[in-house]
């Protein structure tokens, strides 16, 4: 049974501040639920009321709103070479964020790096922290709180959520930063209400993440979404387009420069660019046929701000889909660009807190140290 608090808090992050008619309307709740509801997210401290306005037979109404100002979650997502910190708050905008080099770090001195500056800011900030999420690409079982496997880091069967729990004091969420992508796009992003979205992240790991009617799929291992040993354009393995393997075949110092020297008109940089779109547009060919989705999301840093990638992409699913022969209305760049990692992190907390608002923490996919 869905969490009469959760769709209430939910159907207000949609509206926007919204009389409870209107949120009952839009969560298909009768009006006394939403009554009951909203009466304990307001004592919670999730919801506000905001001062009353007139009804339609003359008494005023309370706009209900999310108590945003007042609570955040803070996000820690731990990418190649570079781990990023922020502070998200319950409508999903990133108030503050860092990076934290990694240096060659191990597991133990990265995690604790990232444990130091949480600390640091939750002892800074006015708000109240509900939660931390961790975000991470490769394999991430979200029951065990593990990265089982991450190639770019060299990293094996890393008991990442507790030790920032017990580090941390606070209710800890871990997942796959596609699966956190997913999660952030159904909140705040373009996806919303979709019946089916996938998300392909293409970045140093290659990872997608599906949602079916409101539901990211796991698998029995938490290993659904695993994309890096698949065969994309031939002859090369989906492997060989990470930004690290493109690197490999340019003289650029990062993927940044890359990125930047191909929109500049750099003829090979752009070529590399242009070849690893039409390899994954055949992949995400693939995926659209066996899954049918409503919306694809690319998180591609050369998607928007190289010319032609994105159209290489569209160009490659309608050569290879049997059933989507107009890509440009089921492909989308994600809604997050600039905050993609904090977002993924972010969204492993908040999706919870908007699934269960009530409830102290999710056993089962969350672990707080808090007595």
């Amino acid at each position: 049974m869905a969490d009469s608090a959760g769709a209430v808090l939910r159907a207000v992050l949609d509206l926007g501040p919204a009389p409870r008619t209107a949120v009952a309307r839009h969560a298909g709740l009768s009006p006394a639920t939403v009554t009951s509801a909203s009466r304990s997210l307001l004592a919670a401290g999730l919801l506000t009321e905001l001062p009353g306005v007139g009804g339609a037979v003359g008494r005023p109404t309370n706009p209900l709103a999310l108590a945003a100002d007042s609570n955040v979650v803070l996000a820690v997502h731990v990418a190649a070479t570079v781990t990023s910190v922020a502070v998200v708050d319950l409508a999903g905008i990133v108030r503050r964020t860092d990076r934290i080099p990694h240096r060659g770090a191990g597991p133990g001195t990265v995690l604790d790096a990232a444990a130091d500056r949480v600390l640091k800011w939750r002892s800074e900030i006015g708000e109240r922290v509900l939660g931390l999420g961790i975000a991470t690409g490769g394999w991430v079982d979200r029951d065990s709180g593990t990265v089982v496997e991450h190639p770019a880091l060299g990293w094996r069967d890393v008991p990442v959520r507790d030790r920032l729990a017990a580090r941390t004091g606070l209710p800890t969420g871990l997942d796959s930063h596609a699966r956190g992508l997913v999660h952030a796009e159904r909140l705040f992003g373009q996806v919303g209400r979709a019946d089916c979205a996938v998300v392909l992240f293409v970045g140093n790991v290659i990872d997608a993440a599906l949602a079916v009617h409101g539901s990211v799929h796991y698998g029995p291992r938490s290993g659904a979404g695993s994309l890096g040993r698949m065969l994309g354009g031939a002859p090369r393995p989906l492997g060989d387009y990470t930004e690290r393997a493109l690197l490999d075949r340019s003289p650029h110092p990062d993927f940044a420069a890359l990125v930047a020297a191909a929109a500049a008109g750099d003829t090979p940089a752009r070529a590399l660019l242009l070849e690893r779109a039409r390899a994954l547009g055949q992949l995400l060919a693939v995926l659209i046929d066996l899954i049918d989705p409503d919306t694809v999301v690319v998180v591609d840093r050369a998607l928007d701000a190289v010319p032609g990638v994105y159209e290489a992409y569209l160009a490659a699913v309608r050569e290879f889909s049997a059933v989507c022969d107009r890509p440009e209305k089921v492909v989308i760049a994600t809604s997050f660009d600039g905050r993609v990692l904090e977002l993924s992190a972010g969204a492993v907390a908040l999706h919870e807190i908007f699934a269960a608002p009530l409830a102290h923490s999710n056993p089962r996919y969350f672990k707080s140290n808090e007595n």
